[in-house]
């Protein structure tokens, strides 16, 4: 009896301790994963579009958004790019998806507010990801009094926040700089700002250059202050037209006409005199294009470059709607109409319109200007062993080719579609917004639980051996 008594005690202690250890570690477990169940949609477990209703690639051809307020498709091309100097002052509104700047950069409202980058009021919807850089600057960066430079607002789904901004040189914010949650670095220098496009100067030259040598396939007529341009036979490449540019001066008028479906339009303007216009009106194909109420604005956008190779200056004077993208290595441009395309310009570049805005839309005939989802990964800046690589392209002579060459550019299949094998963003962590690595505090909750378990089979099998000498 007295034995009896003793096994029995000695069991009851050997569970008690056993389940005390499994109470001491289970809890401390427990008091470390409660807090983090508020933080758990900062780290989703698998990849989400970069904002909501964005998709993560680029619309297909033809299928271009009309202007609205939403983000819809993912671009990481440059959209506004000034080799020099870019002043946004007056009261311009805004510049849709990736500005680049090679110079400073100054945004000075004259009544103060606020001047969207990125994500814009009202656009094409097509925009980087969110959380990826939407403002570069190789130089200064400015922000006068009573301006604020609105980054990526609004993008709060998806792994990363609002968008990014880098600065070569220094940050002077007397009015405010807001990122939504996204990064901003300083001090790097001109290079490190700009990667992966530090080179895109060069880019833009030997694209202009490029498109200067197609021979024309339709002709170009000017009368009055109106242009008309008529295409020829369907061809494998874009429509060509070639203007002095003393024939484009002054025009406010501009009319394609017998374009062929699906082509893309060049517009090569010769010689290097400045270049004014006042935008009123464009139509292709017998529609009026240029109203946002337009069902082919987004397409007719997409679809038109003008490629001012040789001239100095560029103005688009008053309140009207740009069609298409301009191309211009060597100009300056004074901006107070809207643009609607990609807007590259090689020297300074000043927006000082009344609500004036750039609205990003990819020009469709090239894999240099065209969308891009994902954009290029900056060169390594220290040396590295290089993994096997495929067979490097050749242009037909057999010399190799390189980005912005323009032997590189083809005519992009329609990229509606997902990615095979889409890129996931890697959040970064942003001074504007609490992050944490749940990646390692969750492997340091499967450690204590697994601990847990291994004491609570110990604890089990002693109540087995206390009983079976009980027995």
């Amino acid at each position: 009896m007295p034995q009896t008594t003793t096994v029995r005690t000695s069991a009851r202690v050997r569970g008690t301790v056993a389940l005390g250890l499994i109470l001491g570690l289970t809890a401390p477990c427990t008091a470390f994963a409660a807090p983090l169940a508020p933080l758990a949609p900062l780290a989703p477990l698998t990849p989400r579009t970069p904002a909501t209703g964005q998709s993560p690639s680029c619309p297909a051809a033809g299928k271009e958004p009309g202007i609205g307020p939403y983000p819809l498709f993912t671009d990481s091309n440059v959209a506004l790019y000034a080799g020099g100097n870019y002043t946004a002052d007056g009261g311009t509104a805004e510049a849709e998806g990736l500005v680049v700047v090679r110079g400073n950069a100054t945004f000075a409202k004259t009544s103060g507010g606020v001047f969207n980058i990125g994500r814009v009021g009202a656009g094409s919807g097509i925009l980087p990801a969110s959380g990826s850089v939407m403002l570069a600057v190789g130089g200064n960066l400015e922000i006068a009094k009573a301006t604020t430079v609105d980054v990526g607002h609004g993008l709060t789904a998806g792994p990363r926040y609002g968008g990014s901004v880098q600065v070569g040189g220094t940050i002077s914010e007397k009015g405010s700089l807001e990122t939504n949650g996204g990064s901003r670095s300083s001090g790097a220098g001109t290079r490190a700002a700009l990667s992966p496009y530090d080179a895109f100067g060069d880019t833009l030259r030997n694209e202009s250059a490029s498109l200067a040598s197609l021979k024309p396939t339709g002709t170009s007529a000017r009368s009055g202050q109106t242009v008309t341009f008529t295409g020829g036979a369907n061809t494998a490449g874009p429509q060509v037209f070639e203007i002095p540019a003393k024939d484009l001066d002054g025009a406010s008028t501009f009319l394609f006409t017998s374009i062929p479906d699906k082509d893309a339009v060049v517009v090569n303007v010769t010689g290097g005199q400045a270049v004014g216009v006042s935008p009123l009106s464009v139509g292709f194909n017998g529609d009026r294009v240029d109203v946002y109420d337009s069902a082919h604005f987004g397409e007719a956008a997409s679809r038109i470059l003008y490629n001012l190779r040789d001239s100095t200056a560029v103005n688009l004077s008053g309140g009207g709607n740009f069609m298409g993208s301009i191309l211009a290595p060597k100009a300056t441009a004074d901006i107070t109409a809207s643009t609607n395309g990609r807007l590259y310009i090689g020297g300074n570049l000043r927006t000082h319109g009344s609500g004036n805005e750039t609205h990003n839309y990819p020009w469709r005939d090239s894999s240099v200007f065209g969308c891009t989802p994902t954009p290029p990964k900056p060169a390594p800046t220290t040396p590295t062993t290089p993994a096997p690589q495929p067979p490097t392209p050749t242009t037909p002579s057999g010399s190799p080719t390189k980005p912005g060459d323009s032997s590189t550019r083809t005519h992009p299949s329609p990229t509606g579609t997902r990615p095979a094998n889409p890129a996931t963003p890697t959040p970064a962590p942003s001074p504007d917004r609490p992050h944490g690595s749940l990646a390692t505090t969750g492997a340091e909750v499967t450690v204590y639980g697994l601990l847990a378990a291994v004491l609570a089979a110990i604890g089990v099998a002693a109540v087995l051996v206390s009983r079976r000498k009980r027995g």
